[in-house]
């Protein structure tokens, strides 16, 4: 069991049955142990259990193989009669998320290829890494990613100030007009005609 907390710390929460492999995957079967879970709507605590199931998470890849975790959930009648909820999933935190089919150490590597490479590269080497994902999966994820945030200008410039450089939008326009009266020059048109 000890080497088991070296290599799945993040199962600390769960009750790891049995670790096997089958052919480059190596499955890992855990079960919950929690007494009672809290309702995601309301809060409120329940102890009555509706139903088990098990839920298939892709994680971090062990010593160059993809890892699969099996966990078996329960799910809990609500108790508080004012909840929309009658029943729920537990969730195991630091471990899943409501919908998720990867454990939560997993998408931070993941968003970090995407980051780093894109979609069709990114999947190519999600696949080298052991832990194969789609280009489509990749883009979901940069999709979620927050934006940035930029600091806001003190100073804004106009091209009315004589010496302003003028802005890349301006250059692309001014480079447009000159080829597009070079080119009725050339071929006897006065005037140029607009674009679209």
């Amino acid at each position: 069991m000890e080497l088991l907390a070296v290599v799945f710390p993040h199962l600390a929460a769960v009750r790891v049955e049995r670790v096997y492999r089958v052919g480059a995957t190596v499955r890992v079967k855990a079960s919950t142990t929690g007494p009672k879970s809290a309702c995601p709507a309301c809060g409120c605590a329940s102890v009555r259990v509706h139903s088990r199931y098990e839920r298939c998470l892709a994680d971090l890849p062990v010593a160059g193989q993809e890892v699969l975790l099996q966990v078996r959930v329960r799910r809990f009648f609500c108790d508080n009669t004012a909840c929309d909820k009658k029943t729920f999933a537990e969730q195991v935190p630091g471990l899943t998320s409501r919908h998720g089919r990867r454990a939560a150490g997993l998408l931070p590597m993941l968003r970090t290829v995407a980051l780093a490479l894109g979609g069709r590269p990114g999947a190519r080497h999600s696949a080298r890494l052991a832990c194969a994902v789609g280009r489509s999966t990749l883009l979901r994820l940069l999709r979620s990613l927050p934006d940035p945030q930029l600091a806001t200008p003190r100073v804004l410039g106009s091209m009315s100030s004589p010496g302003a450089r003028a802005t890349p939008t301006e250059q692309c326009w001014s480079m447009w007009r000159a080829a597009m009266w070079s080119r009725c020059c050339r071929i006897g048109r006065r005037t140029p005609s607009l674009p679209g």
